[in-house]
């Protein structure tokens, strides 16, 4: 069985990925929105 547990972590303005497998994934959020356009 495959689990995933995702959070967002304030202190790092990103979101915190972790699988039962042992695995960490963190996404900073400001990179990933570095370039988004969006329309008001």
């Amino acid at each position: 069985m495959n689990v995933i547990y995702a959070t967002y972590n304030i202190h790092h303005n990103s979101i915190d990925v972790y699988t039962y497998a042992g695995y960490f994934l963190r996404i900073d959020c400001n990179i990933a929105e570095e370039g988004l356009k969006t329309t008001p």
